[in-house]
């Protein structure tokens, strides 16, 4: 099964939206995501909730399938030294998302997001190991 960091725009947008391609994706891949886009899906609950496509109960069972194949890793398994080059290449992109490639980093996986603007940022840097939702849906 092939493994992936994500960030939490993408759980958002599978939260949002409902979509049976996600279920697919969520099926047939593995995702890790820090223990910090916890707080991120926790603080942004409210605007989930009010946008999703699916009722309540479906919301549950689709949230829990979701959540069935992504592992979350907690912060004390990732290096200072991943998070201090996480830091350098994200600086100037967006400081948010230094979790996500200390993750990528520390266990050298690809980073699936939704953020155009960083997966740009991080290839002009020369960091490779990135791939867009859009160029992860055009592969499969």
């Amino acid at each position: 099964m092939k493994e992936y960091i994500t960030d939490a725009n993408v759980v958002f947008s599978c939260l949002i939206s409902g979509r049976e391609n996600y279920q697919k994706l969520f099926c047939e891949y593995r995702f890790y995501l820090p223990d910090f886009a916890l707080h991120e899906i926790q603080y942004y609950q409210e605007l989930i909730l009010s946008k999703t496509k699916l009722a309540p109960e479906k919301l549950k069972e689709y949230t829990l399938m979701l959540f069935n194949n992504i592992t979350v890793v907690p912060n004390f398994l990732i290096s200072t030294q991943s998070y201090l080059q996480a830091f350098q290449l994200c600086k100037d992109i967006d400081e948010n998302d230094v979790a996500y490639l200390a993750l990528s980093l520390e266990f050298d996986m690809t980073l699936l997001t939704k953020d155009e603007v960083l997966a740009k940022g991080l290839r002009e840097k020369g960091y490779t190991k990135i791939i867009t939702m859009k160029e992860f849906f055009e592969e499969i």
